[in-house]
């Protein structure tokens, strides 16, 4: 019971947390002495967001918003009144200068809200105005304290699965290449490798994503060291895949370019789908390291070994690499030019 408990409470952080920070800042914000307490809890409901960065980039633009729309709005209604066009002007003139001074879209809005609500509500309810920045910084505090300092939000756990369902394919991918270059790299066969090649980076970069949510969850909680150690290993083992990833794919396009040379051989096939095998292996042997390090069976050093240019091309194998990329590069910036060319 105590254990599902405990995951209830980390897995939905923001299930219980909007609701205790809302109660907490209504009271501080009565407390304080404001006659519109609900303006602390409507920030709070706001302001809590997945990650605790996003959370504090919404509670600073919020309070900033409102302080200027609150002041402006202050120093300009008295001369103008309200009605639909004293509000339509005050709202012009308050994104024109937001706009001015670029300040991101999320404040341009906060600002626009206090302007309306205070030209509403000023006239009717003098303490208004000095309610709504002082229960806005209120709530924006309390939400920010609580989504940094009680279990604030990890997204570490769901980067790894995330890393780990890419190993899973990646290695899968190095498995069907070796099929593939087996068979002599089939046209039919071809265009299906290339489209799994795009589908397996989507999920690398859905990957790279999680990796980056779980950085921000972290950067503001000072009692999360161990955690930023994890994730530290995490990143090194995400580059490890997303080289895997490169490498993958200039083989591919090698393969592609060496079946159609005529000159790839059945011994040559033979030769690079073990390769291709044994590669799958190293990385399928790897991804254990992500759930349990000590669960490392395979020493991968033995197998890179197995995998070594002959003596009679070791000394050409350097100048071929690059002249290859040479090509490569070439090819890729060549049809953009002449398209723009075209285009003039």
């Amino acid at each position: 019971m105590k254990g599902k408990i405990m995951v209830f409470i980390n897995k939905y952080g923001i299930v219980w947390k909007t609701p205790l920070a809302a109660a907490l800042s209504w009271e501080l914000a009565k407390w304080a002495g404001s006659s519109h307490p609900y303006l602390a809890p409507l920030t709070v409901i706001l302001s809590i967001q997945l990650t605790v960065s996003k959370s504090i980039q919404f509670a600073w633009q919020r309070v900033i918003g409102t302080i200027a729309g609150v002041f402006f709005t202050a120093l300009i209604a008295p001369y103008v009144g309200l009605s639909g066009w004293s509000i339509g002007l005050l709202l012009f003139v308050g994104a024109a200068i937001v706009a001015m001074l670029k300040l991101d879209h999320a404040i341009m809005i906060q600002v626009a809200l206090s302007i309306l609500l205070v030209m509403y509500f000023q006239s009717k309810m003098p303490s208004y105005p000095l309610d709504r920045i002082r229960d806005t910084v209120i709530g924006a505090a309390v939400a920010v304290l609580i989504q940094m300092l009680l279990f604030p939000p990890d997204s570490i756990n769901k980067a790894q699965k995330k890393m780990i369902h890419f190993a899973d394919h990646l290695t899968n991918h190095f498995f069907n290449a070796a099929r593939w270059v087996e068979k002599g790299c089939s046209l039919i066969e071809t265009q299906n490798m290339k489209a799994k090649l795009q589908i397996l980076f989507q999920e690398l970069h859905q990957a790279t994503t999680e990796s980056e949510k779980a950085g921000q969850s972290l950067h503001y909680n000072p009692l999360a060291q161990k955690k930023r150690n994890a994730l530290n290993q995490l990143t090194r083992q995400l580059d490890q895949l997303r080289l895997g990833y490169a490498n993958l794919s200039d083989m591919i396009s090698i393969f592609i370019n060496w079946s159609g040379s005529g000159f790839f051989t059945k011994e040559d096939q033979r030769i690079w789908a073990d390769h291709l095998n044994t590669i799958a292996m190293l990385i399928k042997e790897w991804k254990k390291m992500l759930g349990d390090p000590d669960t490392c069976t395979i020493d991968p050093n033995t197998l890179a070994l197995q995998i070594k240019a002959p003596s009679h091309i070791k000394n050409y194998q350097y100048p071929l690499a690059l002249y290859m990329n040479a090509e490569q590069l070439i090819q890729d910036f060549r049809d953009p030019v002449k398209t723009a060319f075209t285009a003039l």
